[in-house]
C-alpha cells in the first residue's frame, strides 16, 4: 500500500496537523537567529566582545535561554501522557498550539531577559506536547507499507519550521539599522501564525480507532477506517485485527490485575519498549545536533565569519535538510525496509563527520546534516511512534520524547560554558557517546519495518491476536462474524 492508497481525507489531516510540527521546528530554531541579532544583545545589555570581562555573563544567559526551553519541553512531554488520554489527540494538539501562542507573545514582547526566559519555557511546554502527539496521530492514521512516508511528513514539516525561522531571521537582520528591536521581536511573534490556525480553525478529525473500539463504538471506528483507507478490504482486515488485539490485551490486563502505569514497568516487553524509546530519542540528541543548530551563528562567528554571513550559513544549513535530506529519509524508509539499518548508518556518519570536523569545519557541519537529516531525523520519530501498543501509546511516546528533551537539556545548557572553557574538545563528548550508542542500535533495536502497529508487539515478545501479513485462515469465525456486522451496518446506513 502506497500513499496513493490512502484517501485524500487522511492525507489532508496529516498535512494539517503537521502545522504543529512547523511550530516545534520554528521555536527550536528561532533562538539560533535571535542570538545573531545585534539588537537582542543591545536590548538585553549583553556584551558582544568575546574579550570583554562581561562576556562570561553571556554564556550563563545563553545557557539559561536554551535550558529553560528544553526543560519546558520535558514537562510538556510528561503532561501529554495524561492529556492525550483524557481529551484525545486533536485536543492535545490544539492545546499545545494555544500554549505556543502565549510563548511566542512573551518572547516577542519581552521587556527584559526574565520575561524572555518565561516565554522560552512556555514555548518549550507547548512543543513538548506537539512533538509527542503529532507523530503519534500520524502513525495511527497510516498503513504499514507507507508509514515511513506518512510519519516522515512530521520530520519534513519540522525542518520546514527550522527553514522558515532561519530565513526570516536573515531578513530581519537587515532591519537592524532602522529598527533593532523589530529585528529580534518579529521572528518569535510570527510563530503564532501556524499555532493560531491549528487552535481555532480545526475542530474535527479522525478519532483514535482503537480507543473508539475499546469504548464499544465499533460502527464509528469502522466509519473512520473507511475514510482513511482507500481499499475497503485492507480496512476490514485492520479493523478485525484491532478488535481481536483489544480483546487479547484486555484479557491479559485483567489477569494481571494492575494499572497501566504499573504495567509498563512490570511487563518485560513493555519495559523494553520504554527503555528503547527513551534511548532512541535521548541518544540522538546527545549526538550534538541541537548544539550545532542553536549555536550555529556563534560557531560561524568563531570561524571568522561576520555580518549576515553566519545567519545565512545557518539558514542554508537547515534548507538542505528541508528540501533534500528529510524528504529523502521519509522516502527511503518505505524502500530500504530497515529502521535499524537507517539509524545505524546515520549514527556512523555522524561519528565520522564529528571526528574530522575540526579540520574542515564548515564542510563537515553540512556533511553531518546529510547523515542526521536523511537517516536519523525521520527514523527517531517514526520508530517511537510505532513500537508502543494502543493501551500504552501515549505513555510510551511521552516518555520517549521526554528523553529527547532530557538529552537536549544536558548538551545545550552546558554548551556555552563548556565551549568557553575547553573549546572544540566539547565535541569529543558527542563522538564518544555515538561510539557507545552504535552497538545499542545494532543489538537492542528491533526491526519494525512494514509491520502493523499491532504486529510490532511480536518483535518485543508480545502475543499477537491476528497478523494481517498472513491472516488468511486465522480466526476465520471471528472474521466472518465481524464482516457480517460491517455489511449489516453499511446497509443500515444506506437505508437511512
Amino acid at each position: 500500500m502506497a500513499l496513493r492508497d490512502l484517501t485524500t481525507y487522511a492525507l489532508v489531516i496529516n498535512i494539517f496537523i503537521s502545522l504543529g510540527s512547523i511550530t516545534y521546528g520554528y521555536f527550536s530554531s528561532i533562538i539560533a537567529t535571535t542570538l545573531g541579532q545585534p539588537g537582542f544583545f543591545s536590548f538585553m545589555n549583553l556584551a558582544t566582545d568575546t574579550t570583554s570581562p562581561d562576556y562570561a555573563h553571556n554564556t550563563k544567559v545563553l545557557a539559561t535561554v536554551n535550558g529553560l526551553y528544553s526543560a519546558g519541553g520535558a514537562v510538556g512531554c510528561l503532561a501529554f501522557m495524561w492529556i492525550a488520554e483524557q481529551f484525545g489527540r486533536l485536543r492535545t494538539i490544539q492545546l499545545g498550539a494555544l500554549i505556543a501562542i502565549l510563548g511566542g507573545a512573551l518572547q516577542g514582547g519581552a521587556a527584559n531577559i526574565e520575561m524572555f526566559y518565561a516565554g522560552r519555557f512556555i514555548a518549550g511546554l507547548a512543543v513538548g506536547m506537539l512533538v509527542s502527539c503529532t507523530p503519534l496521530y500520524m502513525s495511527e492514521l497510516s498503513a504499514p507499507s507507507s508509514r515511513g512516508r506518512q510519519v516522515g511528513i512530521h520530520a519534513i514539516f519540522l525542518v520546514i519550521g527550522y527553514f522558515l525561522a532561519s530565513w526570516i531571521g536573515v531578513g530581519c537582520y537587515f532591519a537592524t539599522s532602522t529598527n533593532p528591536s523589530f529585528a529580534w521581536r518579529f521572528s518569535p511573534l510570527l510563530s503564532n501564525s501556524p499555532s493560531t490556525f491549528v487552535t481555532f480553525r480545526f475542530s474535527k478529525g479522525s478519532r483514535k480507532c482503537s480507543m473508539v473500539i475499546e469504548h464499544g463504538r465499533r460502527e464509528e471506528a469502522w466509519t473512520t477506517l473507511q475514510r482513511i483507507h482507500a481499499h475497503t478490504e485492507f480496512a476490514k482486515e485492520e479493523f478485525h485485527q484491532m478488535t481481536e488485539q483489544i480483546k487479547l490485551e484486555e484479557e491479559k490486563t485483567k489477569t494481571m490485575g494492575t494499572s497501566i502505569l504499573k504495567f509498563v514497568f512490570t511487563k518485560a516487553s513493555y519495559r523494553k519498549r520504554m527503555i528503547v524509546g527513551f534511548l532512541i530519542q535521548f541518544g540522538q540528541e546527545m549526538g550534538g545536533i541541537l548544539v550545532i543548530n542553536n549555536y550555529a551563528v556563534l560557531l560561524y562567528q568563531g570561524l571568522g565569519q561576520r555580518g549576515a554571513i553566519p545567519l545565512i550559513l545557518s539558514a542554508v544549513w537547515v534548507t538542505t535538510a528541508a528540501l533534500i535530506y528529510n524528504p529523502l529519509g521519509a522516502w527511503l524508509h518505505d524502500k530500504v525496509n530497515s529502521r535499524r539499518g537507517m539509524y545505524l548508518t546515520g549514527n556512523c556518519g555522524e561519528i565520522v563527520t564529528l571526528t574530522v570536523g575540526n579540520g574542515f569545519a564548515v564542510f563537515m557541519i553540512f556533511l553531518y546534516l546529510t547523515f542526521q537529516g536523511t537517516f536519523c531525523d525521520t527514523t527517531m520519530y517514526l520508530y517511537v511512534a510505532e513500537i508502543f501498543p494502543y493501551e500504552m501509546r501515549t505513555i510510551g511516546i511521552g516518555f520517549s520524547l521526554f528523553g529527547q528533551f532530557a538529552g537536549t537539556l544536558i548538551v545545550v545548557q552546558s554548551a556555552p560554558i563548556t565551549f568557553a572553557s575547553v573549546g572544540w574538545k566539547f565535541y569529543l563528548l558527542f563522538i564518544l557517546w555515538l561510539c557507545v550508542y552504535a552497538p545499542f542500535i545494532y543489538w537492542y533495536m528491533p526491526e519494525t519495518a512494514r509491520l502493523t502497529l499491532e504486529e510490532i508487539g511480536e518483535k518485543f515478545g508480545d502475543e499477537v491476536a491476528v497478523r494481517i501479513t498472513d491472516a488468511a485462515g486465522a480466526n476465520e469465525e471471528s472474521r466472518k462474524q465481524l464482516y457480517e456486522m460491517l455489511e449489516h451496518s453499511g446497509k443500515e446506513a444506506t437505508d437511512a
